[in-house]
């Protein structure tokens, strides 16, 4: 007994002891600056920008830059991380490799901001006029690792992967003079260009924002058809594929893309591009994708999509979708999704008019063109509202909330998804147009539906394609 009262009034003492020693909490270790704040301002000069392309055997692509500088001082230099279309701070820093940094040919240190990881501090030392960056981005070659962009027989590049620039200026300000060495005989093709690589491709100078805008993709295996000859402004399907049977379409598949674009034309009324091009990998090795730009889209589909066209009916409405998002989050763009940069967080508030409007018309105009069926399109909107009329998380988190996912979620698998929902924007958000469809057509006695919103939201403006952004207000009126 003596032994656990001595034991006990032992604790009590440290106890004591302990209590007495932290009564002044810890001080916080003040927060490292944060990178400069984007101004609309030019960048003074062009930064070189030569990506090779050409390790296949290993998918890295090796970066050299050459950054002029105003003078000595600190220079913050960032790797894009928010990146339009994906909603998300989902820039692949991780396979940023291999960083060095010189001027006159003199090794200038860096140092990575801890809190924002993508930024990469630097001393511009003094008489240097521009410093050499090199690094390689290493690419996924398992589907464990991330995307699959790069292979023995073609490739996926997205310009914001293989760069770093300067903080402070707005994208649209920043000049870039990119240059790309790929395999000899690949055929490639983006917004900027397309064409056979005999050499290192040169292409025009151009902002950041564009070049971002305007991805690559190249390959052995290639086929370029003009899906609307004689238009005004030209439609491009660019086909890549695994091995050159997988490139053997027939007529009456080619005649229902070319009806796409009609159908487009129709719908809106105007275009708001001076070309388009559609970067359409058929792969079974490469990721599939799907993702809009202004001038061009990155797909992605299996390499069946020809030759197995009865079996991949699900993969139809991809082109349809990521044409819309031309008028439909590219030229049109809601307010808070607008950043001035790639490291400016975005706000996903609308992505049920951004995605799912884009949603609705995807399938539309998938059947519009024959691509889908009636009973397809029909049979596709069912399945839609069968399973969200089972999906219980709506019990508990309303369809805007799921805005957020991009950020939250990150596209990561869930357990649980009936209850704990993922980007459903889209689907519930399809289902929330098709209301608006039938309740336009109900209410004018057939003479409106959700096309004459499409002209009067879409379709302004014909020729221009500077972005114009919108707010829910915005579309309450012209609903």
């Amino acid at each position: 007994m003596r032994l656990k009262l001595a034991l006990l009034a032992s604790a009590a003492g440290v106890a004591s002891a302990l209590t007495f020693s932290f009564a002044q909490a810890p001080k916080l270790v003040p927060m490292p600056a944060q990178p400069p704040a984007a101004q609309d301002k030019p960048y003074p000069g062009a930064i070189e920008l030569e990506v090779d392309a050409t390790d296949v055997g290993r998918a890295i692509f090796r970066v050299h830059e050459k950054v002029p500088v105003a003078g000595a001082g600190p220079l913050t230099l960032l790797y894009p991380s928010w990146l339009p279309g994906d909603h998300s701070p989902s820039g692949q820093i991780d396979k940023l490799a291999g960083l060095t940094i010189t001027a006159n040919g003199a090794a200038v240190p860096w140092k990575r901001n801890p809190i924002e990881v993508t930024a990469f501090n630097v001393d511009v030392p003094k008489g240097v006029k521009s410093l050499d960056l090199t690094f390689q981005f290493v690419s996924a070659t398992a589907d464990s690792q991330g995307p699959v962009v790069m292979d023995r027989n073609g490739l996926q590049l997205e310009w914001n992967s293989v760069l770093l620039y300067p903080a402070g200026y707005y994208s649209t300000r920043i000049m870039f003079a990119p240059r790309l060495t790929l395999p000899a005989g690949w055929t490639y093709a983006t917004a900027l260009g397309h064409g056979e690589a005999s050499g290192p491709v040169t292409f025009a100078p151009t902002d950041l924002s564009t070049l971002v805008d305007s991805p690559l993709f190249a390959g052995r295996y290639a086929e370029r058809v003009d899906l609307d000859p004689g238009g005004r402004s030209p439609v491009f399907l660019n086909i890549f594929a695994d091995r050159p049977d997988q490139l053997k379409y027939s007529d009456d598949q080619m005649a229902k893309h070319k009806a796409l674009v009609k159908q487009a034309d129709l719908l809106f009324g105007a275009r708001h591009f001076d070309h388009y091009d559609f970067l359409f990998d058929l792969s079974d090795r490469l990721q599939g994708v799907g993702l809009e730009h202004h001038r061009s889209s990155e797909n992605g589909v299996p390499g069946g999509y020809f030759t197995d066209w009865d079996n991949l009916t699900y993969e139809r409405d991809l082109l349809a979708h990521e044409m819309t998002h031309s008028w439909n989050g590219k030229y049109r763009r809601p307010a808070d999704l607008w950043i001035p940069d790639f490291n400016t967080p975005m706000r996903d508030s609308l992505l049920w008019v951004y995605e799912g409007q884009t949603q609705y018309w995807g399938q539309v105009l998938a059947a519009r063109s024959g691509l889908f069926t009636k009973e397809e399109a029909l049979d596709s909107f069912a399945l839609t509202l069968a399973t969200y009329d089972m999906r219980a998380g709506r019990n508990w988190k309303p369809l805007i909330d799921t805005t957020n996912d991009p950020v939250s979620i990150n596209r990561a698998p869930q357990a649980w998804r009936s209850w704990s929902r993922e980007e459903d924007y889209y689907q519930e958000g399809q289902l929330i147009w098709l209301d608006a469809d039938t309740l336009i057509r109900e209410k004018s006695g057939g003479k409106k539906s959700l096309d004459d919103f499409a002209k009067l939201f879409f379709g302004q403006h014909d020729g221009d394609w500077a972005p114009v952004t919108y707010t829910f207000d915005d579309v309450v009126k012209a609903l």
